[in-house]
């Protein structure tokens, strides 16, 4: 269960990292956009500068009419240019802010999701303390039980799926939900031996917390 957390939370910092990577690109796309138009537009100011440089040579009206039209032409398409440099700087612009939001909020977002998988990462080590303790502390049980008596939990453990102890609540076995005769549950009820279920075979035991749960929740 917790594993599979700690997998969802990766997969959504790296989702995180996907969205912040794909707005990153184009901005990157943009920029390059307008260093490219910057190039287009200086170029253009330079065919115009060249051209009004060959208005001197001109010698015929016919010559000087043809080259202002050119001149007024290119001049014309540099105004076209330029104002989609500004679109791009407007868009430029406006995937900046949207950039330095999204930043803002996948940073705050794998913050969060970091804090809980270190939670769960803690919580992982403290179940497998508590597991080692367990075990060390079943082990310290298994010596001082008699042979014969450690030879049956492990029969009644192969025998069902790992569970040969169970608890008897309000008369009932809970593990194959057999009512228990009266003057067994009496018995079990002094903890004063070991019981066994008459149908399913395990190992009976009884908790006074549990009764009074059932009595609490029928009123």
């Amino acid at each position: 269960m917790i594993p599979a957390k700690i997998q969802k939370f990766d997969s959504l910092l790296q989702e995180a990292d996907k969205k912040f990577e794909k707005e990153k690109n184009k901005l990157l796309e943009l920029e390059k956009k307008k260093r490219d138009k910057e190039r287009e537009i200086q170029d253009i100011n330079e065919k115009i500068k060249k051209l009004k440089e060959k208005t001197s040579q001109i010698k015929t009206n016919k010559e000087y009419q043809a080259l202002l039209k050119e001149i007024e032409s290119v001049t014309e398409e540099l105004k076209k240019e330029e104002e989609n440099f500004l679109i791009i700087l407007y868009e430029l612009d406006d995937i900046k802010e949207k950039n330095d939001k999204i930043k803002i909020e996948t940073e705050a977002r794998k913050n969060e999701i970091e804090k809980k998988k270190k939670e769960l990462e803690k919580e992982i080590i403290d179940i497998t303390q508590q597991i080692e303790f367990l075990k060390e502390n079943r082990k310290g049980i298994i010596k001082r039980l008699p042979p014969e008596l450690y030879q049956e939990y492990i029969d009644l453990m192969k025998k069902h799926k790992g569970i040969a102890v169970t608890q008897v609540k309000n008369s009932v076995c809970q593990g194959c939900f057999l009512h228990i005769p009266p003057q067994l549950y009496v018995e079990i009820k002094l903890n004063q031996s070991i019981y066994h279920c008459p149908q399913c075979g395990r190992i009976l035991y009884y908790r006074k917390e549990a009764e009074k749960e059932i009595q609490v929740q029928s009123e």
